[in-house]
């Protein structure tokens, strides 16, 4: 579970996080003295003082200077590259690691003061009619002309390289003219209320973002983005270093007088486009609901086929199944019903019993149309091609098969000894030294028959047939049983195999689904016959591919908590609760809202009361989740992510806006504060103020108490299995 206090879908708000040590140079130094040693004046003789050892040890501490690691931006918003109704909102970036904006200072080299929360990041929010209809080019320089720009630019100053860096390492920059810089830049005291961190939850998120431990900073702008009625336009967010340019800022009384423009280090940037009606909610109203199948069009006038044939086809496409193209071994085309593992019907509860030695033994024939059903065949080939894949398990699965061999051959050999010698006794059960005594006598001087115990083995035999009724005690090797669990979960294995038509999956869609048990069994028997060679394997393969399901489903109830190391979840373990459900969802809320939350319930309306555990909630694709649950989900909730979660702000004219505000708890309260704004940049320090007078608070407004004064409220939906299909 999450270490946090906080329940999914809560969040805190922290005024900033004061890193352990700013980036810098340090001296560590050790001095060690010892009662008994006494250092002595050398001209006098006289004891002086204690003896001391001394030692020093220099280091730096390094932190993001000039860049920052794809990994270190966790979300943004608005989202990269959509179209919405964003021009009452502040732009921000969500920053993976919570002390980034105070890891530097304003001022290089400066150690920061006490209570300073200011950090060394803004955002900056510019539009194209900021320069007259064309946005400045990014460019690619060295450090050194960051540093060192020309003389009608300013840049940073009183930056000193640390030794590991290099003024010819390159970083990206942006030149704005002064006054244009000067008209949307932050003050000084504004940059302190511009930072903030945000404490959530992880449990309900995608796997990316629950391996996270819910703390994140946050860089909110001091612009809103630039609207236009009835035209869409684009806008563009960029996060830049502050540090040395401190003198650069509108509050800071140092002319710039002989400066044309400003250089700045970008350190991520993106692009968002403004029009109304494309908001969160707006991509969730546009959802429609129903289960995983290819829809069926009742356009029986335009055919000519025979109504029994529609309705064979009919049936087929609402269990799950889609018409492939199909090239059989012997090289002849058809055309073969396949069904992955995601079911829009609930599956067979009770697992085929058959053994599968080969692919070509799970295709199926429906005799009724015709045609071949290659779903299990496909699954087996699947698992055995990605257990080839996989070195790892394929030499955890040949040691295993090693040990097997060898316990099988002490099988046979005792049979065939049996036979040989004509032996009567049970040749499983009886003592291998007391055998080889009655058959060859007294063992000769210095050596003996007796042979360690072994565990004894157990066969049963029908006929000629033998077949094993003991695993002789070899434990599965961790490594395979991992491995294996993970291929219940459909990790690895490829989306068309989950979604073999299109139409199954169309965007804006979610399509519940099950998970075909059966469809599993014959993957992992694919994956455990990757190195069967002979008819013995087979032997053994048979005995243990019950083994192998039991354990492989079992430790897939833990392989969200096992990936991010949660020993009490672990200890926890649960079995599945089949039937196994879950749901896709195909939408442009996947891919412009990072951290999504997801949580399910076994029964459905309003007062659900029987929340289900998530197995896997991934991301297959940029605008596809894959959300799989412990049970039979009845009704979902998805959330907007409350570490997402931006600032809004009612515009009122082009110079005012108006803020309801908040009281300590959330709650929202009769009260309302006016901000001042000027070419739709807000006056940050002002309106603090303002909130401050409004709620008469004792204490000046944090930079957590701003954000959730001006935090909006997360968008939430509900769906519930029972909705009829596309509405």
């Amino acid at each position: 579970m999450s270490a946090t206090s906080l329940n999914p879908g809560e969040i805190r708000f922290h005024q900033w996080c004061e890193p352990p040590l700013a980036a810098g140079s340090y001296r560590l130094k050790a001095i060690q003295t010892s009662p008994q040693l006494e250092a002595t004046d050398e001209a006098t003789g006289i004891a002086t003082d204690k003896a001391a050892f001394t030692t020093k040890l220099d280091f730096v501490v390094d932190a993001p200077r000039f860049a920052l690691l794809p990994t270190d931006v966790y979300s943004v918003y608005p989202p990269k590259g959509q179209a919405g109704e964003f021009g009452g909102h502040f732009p921000h970036i969500v920053l993976s690691r919570r002390t980034l904006p105070w890891e530097r200072t304003l001022e290089p080299g400066h150690q920061r003061g006490e209570n300073d929360t200011t950090p060394w990041l803004a955002l900056l929010s510019l539009a194209a009619t900021d320069f007259g209809g064309a946005f400045p080019e990014l460019e690619t320089r060295m450090v050194k002309d960051l540093l060192t720009p020309e003389t009608a630019i300013a840049g940073p100053s009183e930056i000193r390289l640390a030794k590991h860096e290099d003024d010819k390492h390159l970083c990206t920059t942006i030149d704005l003219p002064v006054a244009l810089f000067r008209a949307i830049a932050p003050i000084r005291k504004d940059l302190a209320l511009l930072a903030h961190v945000r404490e959530v939850n992880t449990d309900a998120k995608e796997t990316a973002a629950y391996l996270g431990d819910g703390w994140h900073a946050v860089i909110v702008g001091n612009r809103l983005p630039r609207t236009e009625p009835g035209v869409e336009v684009e806008n563009r967010a960029y996060l830049v270093s502050l540090e040395g340019m401190a003198y650069t800022l509108p509050s800071e009384p140092e002319s710039l007088d002989g400066k044309a423009k400003v250089r700045l280090a970008v350190l991520s940037s993106w692009t968002f486009r403004c029009r109304e009606a494309q908001g969160f909610k707006a991509a969730v109203d546009r959802m429609r609901v129903g289960a995983l199948s290819v829809p069926w069009k009742d356009d029986t006038g335009s055919r000519s086929l025979d109504p029994e044939a529609e309705g064979e086809v009919k049936r087929a496409l609402e269990m799950g199944y889609t018409a492939i193209n199909h090239s059989t071994r012997l090289g002849e085309k058809t055309v073969s019903w396949y069904r992955g593992p995601l079911i829009p019907v609930p599956p067979a509860m009770r697992l085929s019993d058959d053994f599968c030695p080969t692919a070509d033994a799970a295709l199926g024939y429906v005799s009724d149309d015709g045609m071949f059903d290659t779903s299990y065949a496909a699954a087996f080939q699947l698992g055995r091609l990605l257990a080839l894949q996989s070195g790892h398990f394929a030499q955890s699965s040949r040691l295993f098969r090693r040990q097997m061999r060898r316990r099988i051959n002490e099988v046979l050999e005792r049979y065939r000894l049996k036979d040989t010698l004509d032996i009567k006794t049970d040749v499983m059960k009886a003592d291998a030294g007391a055998m080889l005594r009655d058959i060859l006598g007294t063992a000769p001087a210095g050596q003996s028959w007796d042979i360690k115990e072994t565990r004894p083995i157990e066969t049963e035999k029908n006929g000629k047939q033998l077949s094993l009724k003991d695993d002789f005690g070899i434990e599965i090797p961790e490594a395979m049983s991992r491995w294996l669990a993970r291929l219940v979960l459909l990790y690895r294995v490829p989306f068309v195999y989950l979604v073999p038509d299109q139409r199954m999956l169309e965007q804006d869609r979610i399509r519940f689904f099950y998970l075909d048990r059966n469809w599993i069994k014959y993957l992992l028997e694919g994956a455990c016959s990757a190195g069967r060679s002979t008819s013995r394997d087979e032997l053994a393969d048979d005995k243990l591919r019950k083994t192998f399901m039991k354990l492989a489903v079992e430790q897939a109830t833990t392989v969200r908590s096992d990936a991010r190391s949660d020993a009490a979840a672990a200890e926890q373990r649960k079995s599945p609760n089949w039937p196994i459900t879950g749901f896709l969802m195909r939408s442009a809320i996947v891919e412009g809202w990072q951290g999504l939350e997801m949580r399910a319930w076994e029964d459905t309306g309003d007062q659900a009361k029987k929340p289900l555990e998530p197995l896997r909630i991934d991301r297959l694709a940029p605008d596809i989740l894959l959300c799989l649950f412990n049970g039979e989900v009845g009704r979902i909730e998805i959330k907007q992510p409350p570490e997402g979660l931006h600032f809004g702000l009612t515009r009122l004219t082009k110079g005012l806006g108006k803020l309801h505000l908040r009281n300590a708890a959330g709650e929202e309260i009769k009260k309302q504060a006016t901000a001042t704004m000027r070419e739709y940049v807000l006056d940050v320090t002002s309106f603090a103020e303002t909130i401050k007078e409004t709620l008469e608070l004792s204490s000046p407004v944090t930079s957590a108490e701003l954000a959730m004064q001006m935090i909006d409220l997360p968008g939430r939906v509900i769906f519930d299995k029972t909705t009829p299909a596309d509405s």
